[in-house]
């Protein structure tokens, strides 16, 4: 632990937490629960989250921290392989490939910004699915970088990650990288009223630079709150927020 990061390997009960080296430490207010929350609204002394077996719980205010739902392309085999050698992020997974083959699933403009920066990172089959369009500014660029471009759509995924095009063409890669849409994973932060921005990568809840959303008295964080999605950022922005709340209920709004 340092500096308020705390890396837990065990919460055994509401009150006690072990941590990695096995230390162990009493907190009060401590609560978890393996549930989820379909609704929440606004009262008089702050707010109401409805659990999903009917049970409610209070706050005078509210951090959402829902994460993202992604809505994957329709191509047999990616959604069981999404998460594992199936990516988005090339800051996240392009080290993973190991300097290997590549291959980038187009799934509209923009796509081609995955394949440009993957490249960095092994070498590229830009998959276009026929869906991208490229001027030939992109298409000199792409080349300059060794991508190679595949219009042919791609019939499944199998293996760990090889690539069937609708020809018949197969290839294995060490990754498969491609675009997704996504939005928060829960309805609450709209049913709230929370204003919402989007952007053709999908949706977000509009936050301030203190995390707060257009609701006074309630913040969000992590990923359904920002467009650049990060584990160590949804950190840093979900202490940020932590910190945006407390000072709320000591001094009122931020």
């Amino acid at each position: 632990m340092d500096h308020d990061v705390i890396v837990i390997g065990e919460i055994s009960d509401r009150a006690t937490v072990t941590l990695t080296d096995g230390a162990t430490k009493p907190y009060n207010g401590i609560f978890t629960a393996t549930t989820f929350a379909p609704a929440a609204r606004a009262t008089p002394a702050g707010f109401e989250v409805t659990i999903h077996d009917g049970t409610t719980a209070t706050g005078a205010k509210l951090i959402l921290a829902t994460g993202v739902r992604d809505t994957l392309p329709d191509i047999p085999g990616l959604a069981e392989r999404w998460g594992d050698s199936v990516a988005a992020c090339p800051y996240c997974h392009g080290y993973e490939c190991d300097k290997g083959p590549i291959a980038v699933i187009g799934t509209g403009p923009g796509s081609e910004h995955q394949a440009q920066l993957l490249s960095e990172w092994g070498q590229v089959d830009f998959l276009t699915q026929g869906r991208v369009p490229l001027d030939d500014a992109i298409r000199a660029d792409l080349a300059r970088r060794r991508v190679t471009l595949i219009d042919t759509p791609v019939a499944e995924i199998s293996d760990r990650a090889t690539v069937t095009l609708t020809d018949g063409a197969t290839k294995p890669y060490n990754g498969i990288f491609t675009a997704t849409t996504f939005a928060p994973a829960s309805p609450i932060a709209m049913l709230l009223g929370c204003e919402i921005e989007e952007n053709p990568m999908g949706q977000v809840i509009k936050v301030d630079g203190m995390q707060a959303t257009s609701v006074p008295g309630v913040f969000a964080c992590g990923d359904a709150a920002t467009f650049m999605a990060s584990v160590s950022i949804a950190v840093g922005k979900g202490a940020l927020a932590g910190i945006a709340c407390h000072r709320d209920l000591v001094f009122g709004q931020t």
